[in-house]
């Protein structure tokens, strides 16, 4: 019976290693053909910040004061 437990145990024990060894992620390195150079990685940090800045510029734009004056007034004007 304590033999069956044991085998059973260890059973669990290399599926779970299994499982878990599945999970992992394996990082590949590029080789040196697909790397960009320093001059191009700057170039497309600046391109990523110019991106998000104009997504701000857009979410300005919709969450205008203006919006929330008109919709605050219209409640205040409801007969409630």
């Amino acid at each position: 019976m304590m033999q069956k437990k044991m085998i059973f145990m260890l059973i669990l024990i290399i599926i779970t290693m299994f499982f878990v060894a599945g999970c992992t992620k394996t990082a590949v390195e590029p080789t040196p053909e697909e790397q960009p150079s320093p001059e191009e990685k700057g170039d497309e940090a600046v391109n990523e910040i110019s991106t998000d800045i104009s997504d701000i510029e857009a979410m300005d734009d919709d969450l205008d004061i203006q919006d929330l004056d008109s919709l605050a007034q219209d409640l205040n004007d409801l007969d409630w």
